[in-house]
């Protein structure tokens, strides 16, 4: 059996995946495991013209199922990654996984 190819190929590009705490608008905040890649990256020369507006991206899923929470809702939500540093995104899904699109600085290196 040949081995499988990696999920996330070795692009360079800088990426999280572990926990995170979603914030909505309304105050509630829920625990996420994010799955995060740099798109648009200041340092390299091969970015998309595109990307600069949303310059991260990727997924948020629950890490368990709570009563009456829909990812969806998070729009705009601020996402926190252990650490402390946070930035707003936009839910592009849901209710329980939902993509993301960051707006703005993305909250890792």
């Amino acid at each position: 059996m040949s081995a499988r190819p990696r999920f996330h190929p070795e692009d360079g590009r800088p990426r999280y995946v572990g926990p995170a705490v979603v914030f909505f608008p309304d105050g509630r905040e829920v625990p996420v495991t994010a799955s995060l890649v740099l798109r648009f990256d200041p340092n390299r020369t091969d970015n998309r013209e595109s990307d600069r507006n949303s310059t991260w991206a990727g997924s948020v899923t629950l890490t368990a199922d709570v009563q009456g929470v829909d990812l969806w809702d998070a729009a705009p939500g601020i996402l926190r990654l252990p650490g402390g540093r946070e930035s707003e995104f936009m839910a592009t899904g849901g209710p329980r996984e939902s993509g993301c699109s960051g707006l703005g600085p993305a909250p890792f290196d």
